[in-house]
């Protein structure tokens, strides 16, 4: 079998079909009680904001709307990227 290569296109294609999984997951879940659509919706716009410029349009907006919401999360973000880095 052979090993899947972790380069940039790699990284990319699966932070796409991530990001498009979860903008899809996030619509549905809008016309279902049981998921919470605008939180996956969110994933997918914060996933796909570097590569779609629409999704990185709003993120913009939400960063400029909630500085505080956004400060906490880029904190808990820098607290797991500490705990998970490999050295």
């Amino acid at each position: 079998m052979k090993r899947l290569v972790w380069n940039r296109h790699t990284k990319i294609i699966l932070k796409h079909a991530a990001g498009w999984f979860f903008i899809l997951l996030g619509i549905i879940g809008c016309f279902l009680p049981i998921l919470q659509g605008f939180i996956f919706m969110a994933i997918g716009v914060f996933l796909l904001a570097d590569h779609v410029p629409f999704f990185g349009r709003i993120r913009n907006w939400i960063h400029r709307r909630f500085p505080n919401m956004t400060h906490r999360v880029h904190a808990m973000g820098e607290k797991l990227r500490a705990r998970f880095h490999r050295h």
